[in-house]
């Protein structure tokens, strides 16, 4: 299996479609490295760091764990489709 394959393979859910929270999630947390470097180099001083990796962090477990309440809900129907 190539590096590409692997690297999208991480964005497919279960059922092998790509997954839309996954793929938010990545991009939230690139944002969060883009957002952190821009507001560390514009005023390093006046910047709450700890809040604001607190909030990214939090928001990136939300995310998180409403993918996999979403998976549950999908394998749920599937076995009642049976």
């Amino acid at each position: 299996m190539s590096f590409w394959q692997s690297l999208i393979g991480m964005f497919k859910g279960p059922d092998g479609y790509f997954s839309s929270s996954k793929i938010m999630s990545f991009c939230g947390f690139f944002a969060f490295i883009i957002v952190s470097c821009i507001l560390l180099y514009i005023n390093p001083a006046k910047f709450n760091y700890e809040i604001f990796a607190c909030l990214s962090a939090g928001g990136a477990a939300g995310l998180r764990a409403m993918d996999k309440y979403t998976n549950m809900l999908g394998a749920k129907s599937k076995v009642e489709e049976k």
